[in-house]
């Protein structure tokens, strides 16, 4: 058993190794935008000079239409470095509950700072395209065909089930992750087949939806919450609509 002094000591280190942790991400996020931005400003600087004796007119619009392409350019880059990034560094989350300094929590921020970047730089522009459900399933996440996802509210891709032909709606946040007292709780989500998740709804960690479910617009999924097969839920917490309707 430890001492108090012994335990103070960990309490220091573990701060410590938390806060340059933090300053490591942001290094990470520094190299992979750095990185991506390099085939655009090459391409830039290249057709800069095949156009050197070109008329203004014609290096403006060259370089309108470069800087259009340049940028998805720059969010492929973005994407498969962001992948790279989490290999080389083993970013990863496993199902349990761990506290805020311990190792897997610290794996935990590494792996979703990836996708915050992807999204904020460039999945969050191009919602409902083959580049978003085609970033979650390298991230880990399982995505089945035919599924539209109108958000950039997923997190913890790794431990998201998602079947076919879903719709989740602008605004949803989906997550597998939830604060708890200084700790960090991590748990699988599963969306079933020919689910539809309403506008604006929250779903939080273990929660299922049955296959053909549809969930209201403004829904509140509390943790571990089930909705059977075929049902239409909504409200906060969420309950049976067709339920409240027949009584």
């Amino acid at each position: 058993m430890e001492t108090k002094e012994e335990k103070i000591n960990r309490t220091c280190w573990e701060a410590t190794r938390f806060n340059l942790w933090i300053w490591f991400l942001h290094l990470v996020a520094m190299l992979v935008l750095g990185l991506s931005l390099f085939p655009v400003l090459f391409l830039f600087f290249k057709l800069w000079r095949i156009l050197a004796y070109h008329s203004l007119g014609i290096k403006v619009l060259a370089l309108s239409f470069s800087i259009a392409f340049g940028y998805f350019l720059f969010g492929t880059a973005l994407i498969f470095l962001c992948v790279f990034m989490k290999n080389i560094f083993g970013f990863k989350i496993t199902p349990g509950l761990y506290t805020i300094h311990s190792i897997e929590c610290l794996k935990w921020m590494g792996y979703n700072s990836l996708i915050l970047l992807a999204n904020s730089a460039f999945l969050d522009v191009l919602r409902l395209s083959p580049f978003q459900t085609l970033f979650y399933r390298l991230m880990g996440a399982k995505v089945g065909s035919g599924v539209n996802i109108n958000t950039a509210g997923l997190a913890d891709l790794s431990m998201l089930e998602i079947g076919n032909n879903v719709l989740i709606g602008g605004g949803v946040a989906l997550i597998c992750h939830a604060s708890e007292r200084g700790f960090i709780r991590l748990a699988p989500t599963k969306i079933g087949n020919n689910v539809s998740i309403g506008l604006g709804s929250v779903i939080l960690p273990g929660c299922e939806i049955g296959d053909g479910a549809s969930i209201s617009p403004c829904s509140f999924l509390p943790k571990g919450t089930k909705i059977p097969p075929k049902g239409i839920w909504g409200g906060n917490p969420v309950r049976d609509l067709r339920a409240e309707r027949r009584a």
